[in-house]
């Protein structure tokens, strides 16, 4: 094994860039300390910007996709691909008639 290989690292890196339908790129607005306890490498890749973390990943489904993002709790914008965005209306529209239910 060459000197200051990662296997670890590696395997990880790898499944992050498995070939998946969606290439998803999003703007987390939070810090990469937080960004990284949250989100493993096996997901995808975390890059400090200016306005905050880009994750970028792969997803064979966006609706899996928009869970991620609200699960994780943070503002964050879309930046590829747009389809997200309805994703994510679509779940906020399910999560706000689960929540009116029974009223």
């Amino acid at each position: 094994m060459p000197a200051g290989f990662d296997p670890t690292g590696h395997v990880l890196a790898g499944l992050a860039s498995v070939p998946y339908a969606h290439d998803v790129s999003v703007l987390l607005h939070t810090s990469l300390a937080q960004a990284r306890r949250r989100i493993p490498p096996s997901v995808g890749t975390l890059t400090e910007v200016a306005d905050g973390v880009r994750l970028t990943t792969r997803a064979e489904h966006l609706d899996g996709a928009a869970q991620m993002l609200a699960v994780l709790g943070w503002p964050f914008t879309i930046e590829r691909p747009a389809e997200l965005r309805a994703e994510v209306r679509a779940l906020a529209a399910r999560l706000l008639t689960h929540a009116d239910a029974g009223e």
